[in-house]
């Protein structure tokens, strides 16, 4: 039993604790360093609405009780309102190790926006309308996480867009008409109506619907269940199961939905947790 402990403790802090060999994740923000002396590093942004991940090959990966990990990766989406210390519970086939990790804390703004009332009072059949439209875009997530590629590493703007002004930012508590709502869980791009939208990273299309509170919708998985969303088009240019490489295009921008103007939302998740695209976008 003491050899197995001490073959266990040579393990991690010679493997573990240098995280995850170098391999397809290895990037230059593959510094994030745990609490404890020996807490493997990780890779990604270590912030309310951020996104860890990292190699892990013969281990698997616990938040909690919730496995993070899938054939030698594990990622971590960091909720807008994510506690201050994140722990994360790495096991091999003899036992299981708890590091602990410190999450920089937000504060955020509040949005007033004005819409048609009619997007803020739903009658039933609206209200049963919405449900289904949530219902399968959660189905469509859930399926998601199990695509096996790794192309949410690299999250880039495409040229057309990063010329015009941020006009929501992620985690703001919105006000719609004088009445708080769920806050905003995207980023807003003032781009005007019919302006091309390309997809942040290569990957493949699982929503392609319009939506009454999105509007015309498109969501991209990239991997390990992290998807990237694009609401309020004017036009949809691709359908599911179409197989997208980095800046192709989606649809044109527009004011479809819930909205005061045309704009693009560009939302990034992990699972079902709204992440920060601007946290995550390496342009």
């Amino acid at each position: 039993m003491k050899l197995a402990t001490n073959l266990f403790n040579i393990f991690f802090l010679c493997a573990v604790a240098q995280c995850l060999a170098p391999g397809a994740l290895s990037a230059a923000d593959c510094g994030v360093k745990g609490i404890e002396e020996n807490a493997p590093a990780l890779c990604g942004i270590a912030k309310q609405g951020g996104m860890l991940y990292g190699e892990a090959e013969g281990w698997k990966v616990y938040k909690g009780k919730e496995p993070v990990s899938k054939n030698g990766v594990f990622v971590i989406g960091l909720d807008r309102d994510e506690p201050e210390i994140l722990e994360l519970k790495f096991c091999s086939f003899w036992s299981c190790r708890t590091y602990s990790y410190k999450i920089q804390q937000r504060k955020y703004i509040e949005q007033r926006v004005s819409v048609p009332e009619k997007f803020i009072t739903y009658p039933e059949d609206i209200r049963t309308r919405i449900e289904a439209e949530n219902a399968a875009v959660r189905a469509a997530r859930t399926k998601a996480a199990k695509h096996d590629v790794l192309e949410f590493i690299e999250f880039r703007l495409s040229a057309t867009l990063k010329k015009f002004p941020i006009s929501g930012v992620f985690g703001s508590r919105r006000v719609f008409n004088g009445k708080p709502r769920a806050p905003h869980n995207g980023l807003d791009i003032a781009a005007p109506k019919g302006t091309p939208a390309g997809a942040i990273a290569a990957g493949r299309v699982i929503v392609a619907e319009n939506l009454y509170l999105a509007g015309k919708t498109v969501i991209v998985s990239h991997g390990h269940g992290v998807t990237s969303a694009y609401l309020h088009l004017d036009r949809i240019d691709v359908k599911v199961g179409d197989e997208l490489i980095a800046g192709d295009i989606v649809g044109a921008i527009g004011a479809t939905g819930r909205v005061s103007g045309a704009h693009l939302h560009l939302g990034i998740h992990w699972r079902h947790t709204a992440l920060d695209p601007e946290l995550l976008l390496k342009n």
